[in-house]
């Protein structure tokens, strides 16, 4: 479907208007707070070894804590907790390991500084530090809870939603949240000059998106227990046959 078709499908449905919020922040946020840390990773190294050298154990330690979390954390998280705990986690992490990260660099000649002095590092290197932090965790729940819990919640849809609405929220959420957040960036750079400068602006946008986010994930809990509750087997046989022709549409 084309990018007018998906929003016409979404618009039919609170229900996959709310999963694609949950995508569409989470890219925002995302690309948000990276370009910022990737800025201050760079004024602590700006040796290009170094900083590609930092840039590698950043990744490693993605992997390590995704592949641990995927083990031993994130099924039993949805067993235990439910969809809507589980789902909250994400953003929960990014807004906490986010204020530390931006108080570090908002407020480093206040008491913070006097922090980081007294524990022999400077509010430079701890601010790089939560935001390394953060892309960590970040990235490790989006390949374990957020990815688990957005697949989820599309089995109590019908076929027919599955498919399109997958479809039209990979199209909408996804590609819109990327570019949204490479926009935002490029207009505060054209207003400010450098990343530094519009730090502040990107905190409070990245408050309002976690923010949209957390609210999302509240409305669509409430919508997903309510439909798994339900019997199965509830889509009417004309979701059914719309679906089967679209999966041979897509066949051929």
């Amino acid at each position: 479907m084309g990018m007018r078709k998906n929003f016409a499908f979404l618009a039919k449905s609170k229900y996959l208007i709310f999963i694609a919020l949950i995508v569409l922040t989470y890219n925002i946020s995302i690309n948000l707070i990276e370009v910022v840390w990737k800025d201050q990773v760079r004024q602590l190294y700006p040796n290009p070894a170094e900083f590609s050298a930092y840039m590698g154990q950043v990744l490693t330690a993605i992997g390590v804590i995704a592949t641990s979390a995927a083990l031993f954390i994130s099924g039993n998280a949805i067993r235990q907790f439910g969809w809507t705990t589980s789902a909250m986690i994400p953003p929960v992490t990014i807004l906490v390991t986010g204020a530390f990260f931006f108080s570090f660099l908002l407020f480093k000649n206040s008491f913070l500084g006097t922090l980081a002095i007294f524990l022999g590092s400077t509010p430079l290197a701890l601010g790089v530090f939560f935001g390394s932090l953060q892309n960590c965790l970040a990235r490790a729940s989006k390949y374990t809870l957020f990815d688990a819990t957005k697949e989820l919640a599309f089995v109590p849809l019908s076929l027919e939603s599955k498919l399109k609405g997958k479809a039209a929220i990979d199209g909408v959420g996804s590609r819109l949240g990327k570019s949204g957040g490479s926009v935002i960036h490029q207009g505060l750079l054209m207003l400010f000059g450098t990343v530094a400068l519009s730090t502040p602006i990107v905190g409070v946008i990245l408050l309002f998106s976690v923010g949209g986010w957390i609210f999302a994930v509240h409305g669509l809990g409430k919508q997903f227990k309510s439909l798994s509750s339900e019997e199965p087997g509830a889509e009417t046989a004309s979701s059914k046959e719309s679906a089967e022709a679209e999966l041979e549409t897509i066949k051929t």
